[in-house]
């Protein structure tokens, strides 16, 4: 795992939420702050890139075509070729202070899941959200300040889910029948100074793999909390990781300038790009979220 890379440069402030397409050979991302969602075409090298009018946290692609998203304001569906975007349900109100943030699907594509940040930070005003295929959303956990880092086991069995602002990572039985979790339990406690658990992703091993913000580190930590190994980053702001390529051993990590000043962005040239590595255990394809046909017929508006 020494040939880390620069595979896109950006200027990123929060880049995030990378997403693998295995058919388009394409890795997906947002760029939060930038109001803009991008694609590498891996052939060809070539990115393209589309503005949005409103944050876009996470996404997942969508089986058929399009995406399924976490904006800031609530649940979409977006129509990348029309330029379209659908919304969907906005499960909390202004009076908590919070947007959505990281989100994955399930490893059926059953459900897509989100949860909220409360901003400033400073209150436990957060959630965890499942929405399923109608386009409805239920609350299945709370107490959380910065939801980030959910992902799946191979068997769908357990969800991970952590609060960047704990510092903490839990793991939860998952139900995959019915969509319910339960048994939430402390999976792992980052200690102060080693950064803060942001987005993740589990390996075909079922090792959780988590990108360390402010830590300059991705920490692998076995299914039973424990740490297999961590790998040194050049950058301080590693936000999330995502398994790619042919074989899915390529591990893309999206990065961030966010807190860093002006002497310290002159040492990391690489901070807001697009960074991979080539791993021994690969990866496995990210599931498509499944939306009922009936909700692409919902009223559009521009993605712009």
């Amino acid at each position: 795992m020494s040939d880390l890379r620069l595979v896109v440069p950006g200027e990123a402030r929060i880049g995030e939420g990378p997403v693998w397409a295995a058919d388009e050979r394409a890795l997906y991302w947002t760029e939060i702050h930038g109001f803009r969602l991008h694609r590498l075409d891996t052939v060809t090298g070539k990115v393209r890139t589309w503005p949005v009018k409103e944050k876009v946290a996470s996404f997942a692609l969508c089986e058929g075509g399009g995406l399924v998203a976490s904006l800031h304001g609530g649940f979409a569906l977006i129509d990348l070729e029309r330029n379209e975007l659908i919304r969907l349900a906005k499960p909390f109100g202004p009076e908590l202070e919070v947007h959505l943030n990281d989100g994955r699907c399930d490893r059926s594509g059953r459900c897509f899941w989100s949860g909220t940040l409360h901003e400033p930070r400073t209150k436990k005003n957060g959630a965890l959200f499942r929405l399923s295929g109608d386009g409805t959303a239920k609350e299945m956990a709370g107490g959380i300040i910065a939801s980030n880092g959910i992902a799946f086991s191979p068997d769908n069995r357990v969800l991970y889910y952590a609060d960047s602002r704990g510092p903490v990572v839990w793991a939860f039985d998952h139900d995959e029948n019915t969509g319910a979790v339960s048994n939430r339990r402390l999976f792992a406690k980052v200690p102060a100074g080693e950064g803060l658990p942001d987005g993740a992703a589990v390996d075909s091993e079922g090792f959780y793999w988590s990108a360390r913000f402010l830590g300059r580190r991705i920490v692998r930590y076995g299914a039973d909390g424990s740490i297999d190994r961590e790998i040194p980053m050049p950058v301080t702001n590693a936000t999330m990781v995502a398994f790619g390529g042919p074989d899915f051993r390529t591990l893309y990590i999206t990065t961030g300038r966010g807190a860093l000043d002006a002497a310290a962005l002159a040492k990391e040239p690489w901070a807001g790009g697009i960074l991979a590595m080539t791993v021994d255990v690969p990866g496995l394809p990210e599931p498509s979220f499944r939306p009922d046909a009936s909700l692409w017929a919902r009223p559009r508006e521009s993605l712009t």
